[in-house]
């Protein structure tokens, strides 16, 4: 490829589908695609991950924390079939290959607290959840609940949990060779006409310029989605953001804690994880209701008080003298549902040539790939040769930032 031209005089190419955004969504869908033998390009501006994925839990649900009320919701049954999607994934069958990740756990724990002990009990021997969940014998449970200090149950949810770092990884590397970085306000324009994208203008650091066109563009960039629907000015719609303040507890000798806690309010009180730092560290992940609306109105410091009174509270026995608190801020970027909440599934609305998505959880990346390779039209170009553009780094977790 001729590398030299003026920035007057662009280098024209064509692909199947152009994806904006670098998170879970947008490579799972990019890697989904490829392997419909679909020419691809990614273009994010940020370190691949960065925001949501990175700092999802890692947990794949299967829907039941949203139906323990007794009755599966729509939530819940649009997650049903997602553990079985990654966990061929990450077994290397299926289309997507993530076996170089890393499964931290093949299923969590979901522990009660006493006073709701008869209502969970219930709602695991239902018909509902048979084969989905099952209760836990005394002589089985985790070292976390091996004391008769806890007095409630124990239920295994067959839910696996992910590391979302390496998942990332795998991810990127199945597309490595056509994602791009990109300053969508320094070097890259978009062309609209008639209600449609006609092309993206990226601009290199040689001053080479490219005008990407594609049969189909995908807008799959999280909480960047608002600011580039409005930029372009296409009908579109509305994002919504729904913040999270989560807690970072970090101890060595910790045990693995992966579980959902079960209390009186809709919203689980605790959901943790157990992740690895960058030293090889132990990391307790929180989040649950105490991430929620009253987590965010506090500061650091408050969120850390308010978490060590739960624990106290709730697993009084368990040792965090000692551990290293911190917290991590972010939002949940969701199409807007006029209440605030969650939407039951992964979201794609098309509007002429360009998909407009949102995953709404890191288990629902596979159905919005279904949904974006049902509106594709058969594969009609070649995959492009590598453009004189920077290529994105995968970014970091936040227990592991500064």
């Amino acid at each position: 490829m001729n590398n030299s031209s003026s920035p007057t005089d662009p280098i024209d190419l064509s692909v199947d589908a152009v994806i904006v955004g670098g998170g879970v969504a947008a490579l799972w869908t990019a890697n989904a695609l490829r392997a419909k033998d679909y020419s691809v390009i990614l273009l994010t501006n940020s370190p691949l991950g960065e925001g949501q994925s990175l700092a999802a839990q890692g947990v794949i649900h299967g829907g039941l924390k949203y139906a323990v009320g007794g009755k599966l919701t729509d939530s819940s049954e649009a997650l049903a079939g997602m553990p079985g999607r990654w966990l061929d994934a990450l077994a290397g069958r299926g289309e997507i290959d993530l076996s170089s990740a890393e499964l931290l756990s093949d299923h969590q724990i979901m522990w009660s607290l006493p006073s709701v002990v008869s209502q969970v009990v219930g709602f695991f021997g239902s018909k509902a959840v048979r084969g989905r969940a099952g209760t836990v014998d005394r002589e089985d449970y985790p070292e976390i609940f091996a004391t008769d200090a806890y007095r409630g149950k124990l239920f295994r949810v067959e839910e696996p949990v992910i590391d979302p770092v390496g998942a990332i990884r795998a991810l990127a590397g199945g597309v490595a060779e056509n994602s791009y970085l990109i300053d969508w306000e320094k070097n890259a324009e978009w062309e609209i006409a008639d209600g449609t994208v006609q092309s993206i203008f990226l601009t290199g650091a040689s001053g080479a310029r490219f005008r990407i066109e594609a049969d189909r563009f995908v807008l799959a960039a999280g909480a960047g989605n608002g600011p580039i629907l409005k930029k372009i000015g296409l009908p579109a719609p509305e994002q919504q953001l729904r913040p999270l303040h989560q807690l970072i507890i970090r101890k060595e000798g910790l045990p693995d804690f992966y579980s959902i806690c079960v209390g009186n309010t809709p919203k689980p009180p605790l959901v943790s994880t157990t992740h690895r730092d960058e030293k090889g560290r132990t990391i307790w992940y929180i989040g649950g209701d105490i991430a929620e609306k009253a987590g965010v109105e506090r500061s650091e410091d408050e969120q850390i008080v308010a978490g060590k009174d739960l624990f106290s509270r709730l697993l009084p026995w368990v040792d965090l003298e000692g551990a290293e608190w911190f917290t991590w801020r972010g939002n949940r970027a969701e199409p807007h549902t006029g209440t605030g909440d969650r939407p039951a599934g992964a979201f794609c609305q098309t509007i002429g040539n360009l998909s407009v998505t949102w995953p709404t959880k890191l288990a629902l990346a596979p159905h919005l790939a279904d949904q974006v390779a049902a509106e594709m039209e058969a594969p009609n170009h070649a995959t492009p040769p590598a453009l004189d553009l920077p290529c994105p780094e995968v970014g970091r977790a936040p227990w592991d930032l500064p």
